[in-house]
C-alpha cells in the first residue's frame, strides 16, 4: 500500500494520507466545502449531504465527508449540479423547521431594527445596551421612535393573546436616552457618542444626495460611515424634508430632530441648503462634480381638491410648512381639513392649535378605510375635531366673505384599484359647508419637472430604480424613498438610505452592484394553543403600558410634545411582555449561513412543520427539537463525555428525532457535555442562554 494519495481537486493536485476524506483534502488545500453534520474527530455521518462533490468517472454525487481519498481522483466541489443538489439538501432540510430564525417584528420592520435584541435589553435592565442597538444602525431613531406607524406591533405574537408589546414607544425610550447620556463604546476610556465617530479626513469618493428628508439622511450616515464624503442639497433652509416641515412639533419637536441631524453633521455630512435641483443645478452637473448621486427628492407636491375652485384651498404641506418656517398661518374660526391620511390628521390638530372654534375633517370613505393609523384620529376627537364620513368635495367659491364647500354624500360602491371600497355620489345629496379656511390634505406627489431633461428613467409613480439596489439607468445614479415610490412612510424611506449607501459603496469600489441581499428567514407561523403556552411560559401576562400624555388644557393651546415618554420603570415594565421570538442561537447557524449563500427557498417542499417545543431545564442551554436536522452531533459528544444517559436516536424513518431516552430532560441527559452540544449543534436545536429570547431570558 502506498504511504501517500495524490488527487486533484478542483484542479489543483493534493497529496494525503490514505483514508483521509476528500473533506480533509479539500481543507489542507484551503478548499471550503459546505457541511452541517461533520463534527472534527467523530465519524462521518454523511447524512445531510451538503458536502456532496462530484467525482468524475463515477456516476450521482458523493459526500466528501465520508468519502476516502483515492489515487488519481479527480474531485470537482463547485458546479452547477453541485451547487443545485447542495441548495436542495437545504430546502429539504429547512422543509419542516419549527422556529422563526428572526422575530416576526424584526420582519415588519422595513428598516429591520433589531427589535427582540434591544427589548431583551431594555427587559434585563440594559439600557445603555438597548440604546447602542437603537442607535448603531438606525438612522434618526428617536424621530422614527414618535412617527413611525408601528408596522413591527402588527406581527407581535401578543397580539394573539392581548394587545401588541408597545415596541415603538420602546425603540423611542432606548433612543431617548442616548440623546440624554453619551455612549461609551470600545475599550477607550472617552465616552462618544454616534454622532461623534470619525471618518476619514480625506473621503476618496463625493455622493451628491439630492433631498435631506429621511432617505437622504439615512444615505449620508452610512456613506459617511463607509469612508466616503456626503453633500446634501435641498431646497429647503433647513434639513429634515418631510420629517420637518410635513410633521408638526407636537408629534415630533424640533429639538429631537435637529439633535439627530447634527450627529450626522458631526460624521461629516456637508448641507447645501435652499438650492433647488432644476434652478440652482441639474443632475448633470452633479453628476460631472461628484463620484455618484442619490436622488431623495421625496414628494413634497401637494394634489388639489380635484374640484372647480381647488385654487382657494391651502395644500396641507404648506399649511404644515408655515407652522415651521412661518408666518404662522391664519385659519379664522371655522377650519375644514379634506382628507383622511396622517397629514389630514396633523392639519386638524394644527388648526385646533392655531386658535379654530370649529375643525371639521370630511372624508369621502368610512373610518374603516381611513389609511392613517388610528391612533391619530383618536388624538384629533379627543382635541375636540369633529369627522364625517362618506363626503366628497364637488365646488369651492367665496361666497360672504367665507369660503363655500359645495359637497356631496357618497356610499361605497366595489373596491378600486387600492382595494378600497370605491366611493359613489349619492344623487341630489349635495349641501354646503362654510369655512374661514379650507385645507387640502388629498395626497402629495413628486415633483418630476426637474428632471424632464435629464434622460433618466421614470415608472407610474416617480422615478424608475432597481428595487434591490436602486441603481437607475444612469451609471453612477441611484434613487430611493419617495422619489421611487411615491408618497410613503419615512421608516421605508430610511431603509431605502440605508441601502442606497450599500449599493453606492459597491459601486464607488468598483465591486458588482447588488445592494444588501438579506439572509434566509425560516418562519414558524401561526402557533397553535399549545405552542403559545410556550412562548408565554413565564411571562406576567399585563395590560400594555400605557404612554403618558399631556395634559388636555395644554394640548389644545400649544405645539408642546403630546407622548411624554416611557419611565425608566415603565420602559422595563413593558418589556418583559416581550415573548422573546425568534432564534436565540448564539454561535451563528451554518443552516441559515448555507441557505443564505445558496439561495434557498424555504418554502419549496414547505409541508406540516414539526410541532415546536423547548426545553430549558438545563442551566445553559435550550433545547428546541424543532429545529434539529438528525446529524447527531450532540448525540456522539453526550457519548464521547461518558453521559450516564445521554441522548438517542428515538423512532423511524420521517419520524425519527434526538431525545433523552425515556422522555427525560436535558437536565439528566447532558450533565457534563451541554456546552460542548451547544457549541457543535449546526442550527438552534440547541443553544446557549442568553438574552435574545424568552426562553434564555427566564429559565
Amino acid at each position: 500500500m502506498s504511504a501517500t494519495v495524490t488527487i486533484a481537486i478542483d484542479g489543483r493536485p493534493v497529496t494525503v494520507a490514505p483514508g483521509t476524506t476528500i473533506l480533509s483534502a479539500a481543507r489542507k488545500l484551503g478548499l471550503s466545502i459546505p457541511t452541517l453534520c461533520h463534527v472534527e474527530g467523530f465519524e462521518p455521518s454523511a447524512s445531510c449531504f451538503l458536502c456532496a462533490v462530484k467525482i468524475e468517472g463515477r456516476p450521482n454525487l458523493w459526500p466528501s465527508c465520508a468519502t476516502p481519498a483515492a489515487e488519481g481522483m479527480k474531485v470537482i466541489t463547485d458546479s452547477e449540479e453541485v451547487r443545485a443538489a447542495r441548495k436542495t439538501s437545504l430546502e429539504l432540510l429547512l422543509s419542516d423547521h419549527a422556529g422563526d430564525c428572526v422575530g416576526p417584528c424584526k420582519t415588519g420592520c422595513p428598516a429591520r431594527l433589531d427589535i427582540p435584541n434591544f427589548i431583551a435589553q431594555i427587559a434585563a435592565g440594559n439600557h445603555r445596551k438597548a440604546t447602542e442597538i437603537v442607535t448603531d444602525e438606525l438612522t434618526l431613531p428617536a424621530s422614527l421612535g414618535r412617527v413611525c406607524p408601528r408596522l413591527c406591533e402588527q406581527r407581535c405574537r401578543q397580539c394573539e393573546v392581548e394587545e401588541a408589546l408597545s415596541i415603538r414607544n420602546l425603540h423611542r425610550f432606548a433612543a431617548d436616552l442616548g440623546q440624554r447620556v453619551p455612549l461609551a463604546r470600545g475599550n477607550g476610556a472617552a465616552a462618544i457618542s454616534e454622532g461623534s465617530r470619525a471618518i476619514p479626513a480625506l473621503p476618496s469618493k463625493r455622493v451628491a444626495i439630492v433631498g435631506a428628508g429621511p432617505a437622504g439622511l439615512a444615505a449620508a450616515h452610512h456613506l459617511l460611515q463607509r469612508g466616503h464624503g456626503a453633500v446634501l442639497f435641498d431646497a429647503h433652509p433647513h434639513p429634515g424634508g418631510m420629517l420637518r416641515y410635513g410633521i408638526p412639533a407636537f408629534r415630533l419637536p424640533r429639538q429631537v430632530l435637529d439633535t439627530e441631524i447634527q450627529m450626522i453633521r458631526n460624521l461629516g455630512a456637508k448641507f447645501r441648503l435652499g438650492k433647488r435641483l432644476g434652478r440652482d443645478f441639474t443632475l448633470d452637473d452633479l453628476r460631472r462634480d461628484f463620484d455618484a448621486v442619490f436622488l431623495a427628492i421625496g414628494a413634497q407636491g401637494s394634489r388639489g381638491l380635484g374640484c372647480p375652485g381647488e385654487d382657494l384651498a391651502t395644500p396641507a404641506l404648506e399649511f404644515l410648512e408655515k407652522l415651521t418656517d412661518g408666518p404662522l398661518p391664519a385659519v379664522g374660526s371655522d377650519v375644514v381639513v379634506v382628507g383622511g391620511g396622517n397629514t389630514a390628521m396633523d392639519a386638524c390638530r394644527c388648526a385646533v392649535r392655531l386658535g379654530a372654534k370649529s375643525v371639521r375633517v370630511l372624508y369621502r370613505r368610512t373610518r374603516r378605510e381611513m389609511p392613517c393609523l388610528m391612533e391619530e384620529v383618536e388624538a384629533a376627537e379627543a382635541e375636540s375635531v369633529k369627522l364625517e364620513f362618506l363626503i366628497a368635495p364637488v365646488r369651492l367659491e367665496r361666497k360672504a366673505g367665507k369660503l363655500s364647500l359645495t359637497c356631496q354624500r357618497m356610499e361605497l360602491g366595489p373596491p378600486d384599484e387600492s382595494g378600497r371600497a370605491r366611493p359613489v355620489p349619492v344623487p341630489g345629496s349635495d349641501f354646503e359647508v362654510l369655512a374661514t379656511c379650507v385645507i387640502a390634505a388629498i395626497g402629495q406627489s413628486v415633483d418630476l419637472q426637474p428632471l424632464n431633461s435629464a434622460q433618466i428613467t421614470l415608472s407610474k409613480w416617480a422615478i424608475a430604480a432597481d428595487p434591490r439596489t436602486l441603481a437607475t439607468n444612469l451609471p453612477g445614479v441611484f434613487a430611493g424613498g419617495d422619489a421611487v415610490t411615491g408618497p410613503d412612510l419615512a421608516v421605508r424611506a430610511v431603509a431605502a438610505g440605508k441601502l442606497a449607501a450599500a449599493s453606492i459603496d459597491q459601486y464607488l469600489n468598483g465591486k458588482k452592484v447588488i445592494g444588501s441581499p438579506e439572509s434566509v428567514n425560516a418562519v414558524l407561523g401561526k402557533l397553535n394553543e399549545e405552542e403559545l403556552a410556550i412562548f408565554l411560559r413565564g411571562i406576567e401576562q399585563v395590560p400594555r403600558t400605557p404612554m403618558p400624555h399631556l395634559p388636555m388644557e395644554k394640548r389644545r393651546t400649544t405645539f408642546d410634545e403630546v407622548e411624554l415618554g416611557f419611565s425608566p420603570e415603565a420602559a422595563t415594565r413593558e418589556a418583559r411582555r416581550c415573548l422573546g421570538c425568534g432564534c436565540g442561537k448564539a454561535i451563528p447557524c451554518r443552516l441559515r449561513q448555507f441557505a443564505t449563500e445558496y439561495g434557498v427557498d424555504p418554502q419549496r417542499f414547505v409541508g406540516e412543520r414539526r410541532h415546536f417545543s423547548r426545553d430549558t431545564s438545563r442551566p445553559e442551554i435550550i433545547f428546541e427539537p424543532g429545529k434539529c436536522i438528525i446529524c447527531g452531533a450532540c448525540v456522539k459528544v453526550a457519548a464521547q463525555a461518558g453521559e450516564e444517559l445521554g441522548l438517542s436516536f428515538i423512532g423511524r424513518g420521517f419520524q425519527v428525532s434526538v431525545a433523552a431516552p425515556f422522555e427525560r430532560p436535558m437536565a439528566e441527559a447532558l450533565r457534563k457535555s451541554a456546552r460542548r452540544a451547544a457549541e457543535v449543534c449546526p442550527t438552534g436545536a440547541i443553544m446557549l442562554k442568553g438574552t435574545g429570547c424568552a426562553g434564555c431570558r427566564l429559565a
